[in-house]
């Protein structure tokens, strides 16, 4: 009877772990040559990829025929083309003066959890599923062309979409950022934004700045024992990824981001409705980031 309940036991962990696991979806990013041209210069805009928002902009290869597309909108609300070089690098002729919103996506697509790990379709084409995510990755920027923002505010049409309430190029380091975010065209309450600068790492944050040193007794907890071997590593893999700034947005959806230093910032969204047909998805994954300059 024991080893029955240990067998039922060790199978429900599993279930769960794989049910509550979050997947490490990679991220889209937009990297302008220069976030504040003239009116007459083109603009180099390169394709970013990967997990990590490293010093140079540049993680993993994108590969040719993963970008879906990639649209800009002119500061008189009208699309503007963009000529293709690479799969990872286009341009953009400045003609007028204001804010050019440029975005990008992937293809879309499903994944599947299994008890064998993730598997690439939904729960039609999967027999063994036992949690469904339908992705759209996604990334948007701004340009400040000729010293005008104009059209600052407007949208790129992107589903879920960040949209800046003041011009990036303003605000300096140490100062906020005003953001507003949009959902299938309306405010998105509650949610989470989480923003890192090029080259970040959790080592520049000083240890009193981290999140999750909770107080009792007016004390803060000691460090938890030193473990080693195989927990020791599963403990670093979960660990908590920290970010130099975070916030969520408000009834409004509107948030503020207290930037600490100048240089390249991300902000990174992830929002998960539940998927209309349960019979072939449980849920929509979209990851949008927004990618901006910060002056000295």
């Amino acid at each position: 009877m024991k080893t029955k309940l240990c067998v039922v036991a060790i199978f429900c962990m599993f279930f769960t772990a794989v049910l509550c696991a979050p997947v490490s979806a990679h991220n889209l990013w937009l990297n302008p040559g220069n976030y504040f041209p003239e009116v007459g210069e083109t603009v180099d805009i390169g394709i970013g990829w990967g997990h990590k928002y490293p010093a140079d902009r540049t993680d993993q290869e994108m590969k040719e025929g993963r970008l879906e597309q990639i649209v800009a909108v002119g500061p008189d609300g009208v699309s503007v083309e963009l000529e293709k070089v690479s799969a990872d690098l286009y341009k953009l002729k400045i003609e007028k003066a204001g804010a050019y919103l440029i975005a990008a996506k992937i293809k879309p697509g499903f994944f599947t959890m299994t008890p064998d790990g993730r598997k690439w379709g939904d729960k039609t084409a999967i027999s063994d599923a036992v949690k469904c995510t339908n992705f759209h990755i996604e990334a948007k920027t701004v340009l400040i062309a000729g010293g005008s923002d104009k059209n600052l505010t407007g949208a790129a049409g992107q589903t879920l979409e960040l949209i800046p309430l003041v011009n990036p190029g303003t605000v300096k380091s140490g100062e906020e950022l005003n953001v507003k975010v949009m959902f299938e065209g309306a405010p998105l309450a509650d949610m989470d934004l989480k923003a890192t600068y090029a080259g970040f790492e959790a080592e520049d944050i000083a240890p009193h700045d981290k999140p999750g040193k909770e107080k009792m007794d007016g004390k803060r907890q000691p460090p938890p024992p030193p473990k080693a071997g195989k927990e020791a590593r599963e403990r670093k893999e979960h660990k908590p990824r920290i970010f130099p700034a975070q916030s969520a947005t408000d009834g409004q959806g509107q948030a503020k981001l207290q930037l600490s230093q100048a240089g390249y910032w991300m902000i990174m969204l992830s929002h998960r409705p539940p998927y209309p047909d349960t019979a072939v998805c449980d849920e929509y994954m979209y990851n949008v980031t927004f990618t901006f300059q910060v002056k000295p």
